[in-house]
């Protein structure tokens, strides 16, 4: 499936959740630390928030500053990071979805580094996930679509049956090039890929006797195929006059 439309019976075997924004509302802290790192290397902050948006901090930190430098920034931001979480929150519905979701069925796929993604998680008081996938696991972020196909054979389960969460363009579109359906959390209409929600709350799964996971929020329901008319019934066949 590369459309990113839902199927028609929304069963799949694992969801793959991106983090900030999608599981954890962080981005107030995300906008302060950016804006004191900005500030830090004296680049304008509002150029520094749409280079970084969905990016891993070791994919547009080299971009701004010079390449010796990038490790020693890393490490700043980082610590800002796991240090300021005051006000990281869970998504609306982000505690109920994965509370309820079996061990093994669902991952956490990041662009943050892994000790920023367990402070978040832990901040924001969601359990930890049985797979996380964070920046320093894959060559390439997103939106390539290694971490999502790095989850995926992790968890034992193709591709298409896969359903990914996400909130930024690139990570709807390392979905879309993973071959992977797509809710896109708060994406309002205009999204690259997927099927769009305000938060978690719009989203409902049933894990079956099969341990599938079945979608089955009205938000996400499939729009009801209308029967076939019935065919109008044909007269008795006139009969020929010689």
């Amino acid at each position: 499936m590369t459309d990113g439309a839902l199927r028609s019976t929304p069963r799949y075997g694992a969801a793959l959740f991106d983090l900030d924004g999608t599981l954890v509302a962080s981005h107030r802290a995300i906008g302060r630390h950016t804006r004191l790192w900005a500030e830090r290397n004296g680049l304008d902050v509002g150029r520094v928030m749409e280079v970084s948006h969905g990016l891993r901090d070791q994919d547009f930190i080299p971009r701004l500053v010079p390449r010796a430098r990038v490790g020693a920034e890393l490490r700043w931001l980082h610590e800002l990071s796991c240090r300021d979480t005051e006000d990281v929150t869970a998504v609306p519905g982000a505690a109920g979805l994965t509370g309820a979701l079996p061990g093994r069925s669902w991952a956490v796929v990041t662009s943050a580094a892994r000790q920023v993604a367990l402070c978040r998680l832990a901040a924001a008081s969601l359990p930890r996930p049985p797979l996380l996938i964070c920046a320093e696991e894959v060559a390439e972020g997103k939106p390539s679509p290694e971490g999502y196909l790095r989850a995926a054979g992790a968890l034992g389960v193709k591709p298409h049956d896969c359903l990914v969460f996400e909130d930024s363009a690139a990570g709807l579109l390392a979905a879309r090039s993973a071959g992977m359906a797509a809710v896109a959390v708060g994406g309002g209409r205009d999204v690259p890929h997927g099927t769009p929600v305000t938060d978690l709350r719009e989203v409902r799964i049933r894990v079956t006797s099969a341990g599938e996971l079945e979608v089955t929020s009205p938000e996400l329901a499939p729009v009801p195929v209308p029967p076939p008319a019935p065919r109008a019934r044909r007269g008795p066949r006139p009969v020929a006059r010689e």
